[in-house]
């Protein structure tokens, strides 16, 4: 059943079809810039592993972390499609990470987040 639905999506246009699931593999938060240093060395904290990164999109900040979602299979297909989220239903082209970079500024080190500060 999967296989079928896979090709008729593919007919109808769906550029997911051609993805390794990129969207699959990170959680993203948004945060509020931070003024304060103690949120400024929290955020130095989270830059320390390396799994994370923060990103900058039309003035919007967001703190993301790299994993695979537990409901991807080896196919990059998604066991729970009928039932997966409302987040997931509405991540769509042109916002995708498939397509150009989905971050005005990405900083992956605590040395780019002060470099970025000017701190």
């Amino acid at each position: 059943m999967r296989n079928k639905q896979k090709t008729q999506k593919a007919k109808d246009g769906n550029v997911c079809i051609t993805c390794e699931a990129l969207c699959c593999r990170d959680v993203t938060m948004m945060i509020t810039r931070p003024k304060t240093k103690t949120e400024i060395d929290e955020l130095l904290w989270y830059l320390n592993y390396n799994i994370t990164k923060i990103f900058i999109r039309n003035n919007r900040w967001y703190l993301s972390f790299e994993g695979t979602c537990r409901y991807l299979d080896k196919n990059n297909l998604c066991t729970i499609y009928e039932k997966r989220s409302r987040r997931c239903r509405s991540h769509n082209p042109p916002d995708c990470e498939k397509f150009a970079p989905w971050y005005d500024t990405l900083i992956t080190s605590p040395e780019e987040f002060r470099a970025y500060l000017k701190i």
